[in-house]
């Protein structure tokens, strides 16, 4: 029997329920029942109203859909209003109150229901929500900003069981402005960084960022998912062309072969189906595509069947560049279906990695592994690796185990050795400090013996500066050695960052400038923040304004560039921008102390903070 077709849509879920139901009922079973009944009926007015329907009731909770995010707002807002003057009447012998939360997101309809993470996310909403009070999604927020009058407060990313999501309180009183922060390293682990920063020779920290990404939500960016430096990729469905009622089913097969193919790789975000089928739907074109979802490349692709013989035809395109940087025709016969799935899924994702991401080093870097998986494993662990916090690093560790295994004891495994124990320091996670320093100087050694090239003299350089000698000569030299055998955008990224520590910022800036004209996307942010801070230090605003304002509300923006960038419009006069930049900085918490150990060698922490001041208080 063929399985029946799953219905899906986008649809804006709203959730609400009674506060502390249980209780009335146990104080008084029959008035808690008839003021329910009273409320569900105005409840069911609004509805109506607003043209919302009620697909499921659990007694004192109720799910409605709505056509608009705004129609669920208005809803919400008039049915809070009218429960607080229905409780301040004599008519409510029993005063009960609700939360509510709305969320717009993809649904299964399932008869007259409504099931899946949409409908879980508006109730976690609700959950979050103030008594009296109304909590949305960010998509929806989105929706609805600019078209009503109503006052949002943003709560930032809130995990409330397995569902982690971008909230926003409605304000219907000032009273109701809450706080949350976001959830912070221990004490301990700030405390053992700081240290380290303090004691190295400075300025790495814009290399790896210890708080670098915050999820944030900015009024301007209007996309349902923000700018980042991560590249977005959509796989649209593949469509079937003079195939059978019973080929259909093969589009969405491939579609979904591409997606879990392409996931495989950390340095890019591939949207899930629900995205590539509502794309579909609504016939989105390119331009709507990139504004919508900030997507930067699509594959598109078809497959042509007559006869017996069938035909893919997969293309890469580039929003950005409004072209296609890959295209691949193959012949095939339908039972070897699943063997050319695997062929064009690794085909996209080595473009993607050699050519169209890595940039200049992805051809170099493939020469020196043997198979497309190792490889995969090889850019995975630097994706992680730059994240910089105690869950990538161990992630990093488990892909670091699988490259020693393929590739034991060579030079590129002694090379990553030493940069993840690097990082361990960093973090604090050293339980033997002295050890982890030996062996730092060990997998550094091997790594020049093994093969000295200008990767492994940039190793050597950050090593020695920020944990072993912390000598300035030393770290220097190792990375003009570094430089005279060659470079790419690591080799360059460190030397940036060296040097400006040591207090060149001309040549700072000269080799962080050339890292950024090298790579199609900065990771992380990491040369962006190199430039900006070497900027600020130099006080040559107007320039940071055009390396870092084109990206300056992307979702993991790190935090030093936010707090520079900051500063520098409000020097610049443009106060209003200031303020909206200084806002998304303060949700990171960052406190003094952490700037201070962005410039541990020079008094520009203070400078930052007496300007920061300037603009709104800190603490």
């Amino acid at each position: 029997m063929a399985k029946q077709k799953i219905e899906r849509k986008i649809a804006v879920l709203f959730a609400t329920d009674v506060v502390g139901y249980s209780k009335h009922i146990e104080s008084d079973e029959s008035e808690t029942i008839h003021n329910l009944r009273e409320c569900e009926d105005l409840l069911t007015e609004l509805f109506e109203k607003h043209e919302g329907r009620l697909f499921n009731t659990g007694g004192d909770s109720f799910l409605a859909e709505f056509p608009s995010a705004v129609a669920a707002v208005e809803c919400a807002v008039e049915f809070q209003n009218s429960i607080k003057k229905r409780n301040n009447s004599k008519d409510a012998s029993v005063k009960l109150e609700f939360r509510i939360g709305i969320n717009s997101g993809d649904v299964v309809k399932e008869k007259d229901n409504l099931l899946g993470d949409g409908v879980n996310i508006a109730a976690r909403l609700e959950a979050l929500a103030q008594v009296g009070g109304i909590t949305i999604s960010k998509s929806v927020h989105d929706f609805v900003k600019g078209k009503t009058k109503f006052e949002f407060n943003d709560l930032g990313i809130q995990k409330v069981k397995q569902n982690e999501f971008h909230a926003f309180d409605l304000l219907l009183e000032t009273s109701q402005k809450r706080t949350f922060k976001p959830k912070a390293p221990s004490g301990l682990i700030y405390t053992v960084i700081a240290c380290i920063f303090c004691i190295a020779a400075g300025g790495m920290y814009y290399l790896f960022n210890v708080d670098g990404k915050i999820n944030r939500n900015q009024q301007e960016v209007t996309s349902s998912q923000q700018k980042s430096s991560s590249p977005i990729i959509l796989i649209e469905p593949f469509k079937i062309i003079g195939g059978s009622t019973e080929d259909i089913s093969m589009g969405v097969g491939f579609t979904e072969s591409m997606i879990s193919t392409l996931s495989q790789f950390n340095g890019v975000t591939v949207l899930s189906s629900n995205v590539s089928f509502h794309v579909e739907d609504n016939n989105f074109s390119d331009v709507e595509k990139r504004d919508l979802y900030n997507i930067d490349y699509t594959v598109q692709g078809s497959i042509q069947i007559a006869g017996g013989k069938s035909r893919i035809t997969v293309n890469l395109n580039d929003l950005e560049q409004k072209k296609i940087v890959w295209s691949e025709k193959t012949n095939f016969d339908l039972q070897n279906i699943f063997e050319v799935q695997d062929d064009i899924g690794n085909q996209i994702l080595s473009e993607l990695q050699i050519n169209t991401l890595a940039g200049s080093d992805g051809e170099r870097w493939a020469e020196n592994f043997e198979s497309f998986e190792t490889y995969t494993d090889f850019l995975n662990f630097w994706s992680l690796w730059r994240e910089h916090n105690p869950q990538s690093y161990t992630k990093a560790e488990k892909v670091l185990r699988r490259l020693e295994a393929k590739i034991p004891d060579s030079a590129v495994t002694n090379n990553l050795k030493a940069w993840q124990t690097i990082q361990k320091l960093w973090l604090g996670l050293s339980k033997d400090i002295d050890n982890d320093k030996r062996n730092l100087t060990m997998f550094v050694d091997k790594a020049i013996a093994l093969r000295g090239n200008h990767e492994d003299y940039a190793v050597k350089s950050a090593a020695e500066l920020f944990h072993l000698s912390n000598d300035c000569q030393v770290a220097v030299e190792a990375i003009m050695k570094a430089f005279k055998l060659g470079f790419n955008v690591d080799t360059l990224n460190v030397g940036g960052s060296v040097l400006q520590s040591c207090g060149d910022l001309e040549g700072a800036l000269k080799y962080a400038k050339k890292a950024l004209s090298l790579t199609p996307n900065d990771p992380n942010w990491i040369t962006t923040q190199i430039i900006v801070s070497t900027l600020y230090k130099m006080e040559r605003y107007e320039e940071i304004i055009e390396v870092a304002g084109k990206n300056i509300h992307a979702s993991d923006m790190s935090n030093i560039i936010l707090a520079i960038y900051s500063v520098v419009e409000y020097e610049l006069g443009n106060k209003e921008s200031a303020n909206n930049i200084f806002k998304l900085f303060k949700l990171s918490g960052t406190n003094r102390d952490e700037i201070y150990s962005w410039f541990p060698t020079s008094d520009t922490g203070q400078r930052l903070i007496s300007e920061l001041e300037k603009i709104g208080p800190l603490d």
